[in-house]
C-alpha cells in the first residue's frame, strides 16, 4: 500500500488547490472571506440544474440536513462527497490499511491530498447514484450524463469553497454550510408564512389545544437542544500545570467535555444518509438488499433501521426502530470520535509533546513528556468515549422531538456556531492584543 501511495503522489501535485496564505490573515479579512463564501453558497443554492423538464420528486429529505444540500440545485450533493471521503480515509488510516504517520508533515500533506482526490472521485460517484436512484425521475441517457456533470461540478466547487474558508476564513466550510442551511430551515419553519409559530397561534385562537401542542413541540425541542448543547460545551476538566523554568508559575490545561466537537455526529449522520442513498440506488437497479422504499423512505430492511425516526409519533409507533437507531448513532459516534482523536493530533501522546515543547509539566509530577502523556491518557480517552456517546444520544433524542431543521441539524448548528463564536473572540484578541493571544493559545 505504501508503494502505491508513493506512486500516485505525483498525481496529487496536479490537483488544483487554494493557495496557502503567505502572511497572517487579519480578523477583518477572515470575516470578509467567510462572508463571501457564505454568499456564494446561497447563490449556488438558487441555481437550478438543467433536468430537461423532468420534475424533482421530494424524496431526499434525509440527505439535505446533514449534507447542507438543496435538491435540484447546484448544491444537490452538498458536502456529502467531502464527508464521505473523510469517513473512508479515517477508517483506512485508523485500521492501518493505509499506514501513515500523520505526525510527519509530509505524510499529513499526502493524506490531505489523497482525501481531496478521493472527494473529487466521490463527487462523480454520488452524482451517478443520485441520478440512478431516481432523484430526478426517468431521464434520457443524454440528460442523465448532463445532470451527473452538473451535480459533480457543483460538489467540486463546494470542496474549494471549504478550502477557502479553512485557509482564509473562520472555522471550516463544512460547518459553515451546515449551520447556514439548518438556520435557514429553522427560520422559515418557525417564522415563514406557514411556519409552526403562526400555526400554533391559529390553533390557540380556534381552541384546539392538542393541535397547538403538536405545532409548538418542534419549536420547544429546538430551544431545548440549544440550551443542552451550550451547557455541554461549557463543561470541561482542568488539569493544573506548572512551568518548568519559572518557579511558582502555574496554569490550567482545559479539556472540554465535548472533546471531539461535532465531527462524530457529522460523520455518523453522513454514513446513515449514505446507507439510505445506496439502498435506493440498489433497489432501483433491482437489488433491494438494504430494503424497500415508498416515497423515498425505507419501509423495511437494514436501511429502515438506519433511517431517522422524526417526531414522537414515529418513536411510539415503532420503539424498536428508535432504540436501534439510538444505539447505532451512539456506537458510530464513539468509533468516529476515537478515530478522529487518533488521526488529528488530539491524542494524549500528541498533546503531551505539545505541552512539553512549551516547557510545561503537570503540577505534582516530574517534568517529562511520558508522565504528561500518562496523566492525559487518564482523561482524554474516557472523555472521548463519553462525549462521543453523549452527542450521539443527544442527536437521536433531538430527532425524536421533531426539532426544526432536524434534531441532528440543530445539534450541529448550535455546536458549530458556539465554536465559531469562540474563534471569533480569539481572533479579535489576536488583532487587538497579539501578546495576550499567544498567552491564551498556550
Amino acid at each position: 500500500m505504501e508503494e502505491f501511495l508513493h506512486k500516485i503522489r505525483p498525481i496529487l501535485e496536479y490537483i488544483p488547490e487554494v493557495k496557502r496564505p503567505e502572511r497572517d490573515i487579519t480578523f477583518k479579512e477572515k470575516l470578509k472571506w467567510t462572508g463571501i463564501v457564505l454568499v456564494l453558497y446561497f447563490i449556488m443554492g438558487t441555481i437550478d440544474v438543467y433536468t430537461g423538464g423532468a420534475q424533482v420528486p421530494p424524496v431526499f429529505e434525509f440527505w439535505q440536513t446533514v449534507t447542507a444540500s438543496k435538491m435540484g440545485s447546484l448544491i444537490t450533493l452538498g458536502i456529502g462527497p467531502i464527508v464521505t471521503a473523510g469517513i473512508i480515509m479515517q477508517l483506512l488510516v485508523g485500521s492501518e490499511i493505509i499506514k501513515l504517520d500523520l505526525s510527519n508533515p509530509n505524510n499529513r500533506a499526502m493524506f490531505q491530498g489523497l482525501q481531496k482526490l478521493f472527494a473529487i472521485f466521490m463527487c462523480f460517484l454520488e452524482a451517478i447514484m443520485f441520478v440512478g436512484a431516481g432523484a430526478f425521475g426517468p431521464l434520457s441517457p443524454t440528460i442523465m450524463l448532463t445532470l451527473i456533470l452538473q451535480l459533480a461540478i457543483g460538489a467540486i466547487l463546494l470542496i474549494y469553497l471549504d478550502e477557502i474558508v479553512s485557509r482564509y476564513g473562520i472555522g471550516s466550510g463544512i460547518g459553515l454550510f451546515i449551520a447556514a442551511g439548518v438556520s435557514q430551515t429553522i427560520f422559515v419553519g418557525a417564522l415563514g408564512p406557514k411556519g409552526y409559530l403562526w400555526e400554533f397561534f391559529n390553533a390557540i385562537v380556534q381552541g384546539s389545544l392538542g393541535t397547538a401542542f403538536k405545532f409548538i413541540l418542534p419549536i420547544l425541542g429546538t430551544i431545548l437542544v440549544f440550551f443542552i448543547v451550550v451547557y455541554a460545551e461549557s463543561m470541561r476538566v482542568e488539569i493544573p500545570l506548572a512551568h518548568g523554568r519559572v518557579r511558582g508559575a502555574v496554569g490550567k490545561y482545559p479539556i472540554k467535555f465535548i472533546y471531539v466537537t461535532n465531527l462524530p455526529v457529522i460523520l455518523s449522520a453522513a454514513l446513515f444518509a449514505n446507507i439510505q442513498l445506496w439502498g435506493m440506488f440498489l433497489e432501483k437497479m433491482g437489488f433491494p438488499i438494504l430494503g424497500h422504499y415508498v416515497n423515498g423512505r425505507a419501509v423495511d430492511g437494514l436501511a429502515y433501521y438506519f433511517s431517522t425516526p422524526y417526531g414522537l409519533t414515529s418513536v411510539l409507533s415503532d420503539p424498536l426502530h428508535a432504540l436501534f437507531y439510538t444505539i447505532m448513532m451512539m456506537l458510530s459516534c464513539i468509533v468516529f470520535g476515537i478515530f478522529w482523536v487518533e488521526t488529528s493530533g488530539l491524542d494524549a501522546k500528541s498533546m503531551a509533546k505539545r505541552l512539553g515543547s512549551l516547557d510545561m509539566a503537570i503540577k505534582g509530577f516530574r517534568k517529562s513528556t511520558k508522565s504528561i502523556e500518562q496523566r492525559l491518557r487518564r482523561y482524554i480517552k474516557p472523555i472521548t468515549v463519553m462525549s462521543s456517546a453523549f452527542v450521539g444520544l443527544l442527536a437521536a433524542g433531538a430527532d425524536f422531538t421533531g426539532a426544526l431543521g432536524g434534531g441532528t441539524g440543530v445539534l450541529l448548528t448550535v455546536s458549530i456556531v458556539y465554536r465559531m463564536y469562540e474563534q471569533l473572540v480569539q481572533e479579535q484578541i489576536s488583532d487587538l492584543h497579539p501578546a495576550l493571544a499567544k498567552l491564551i493559545k498556550k
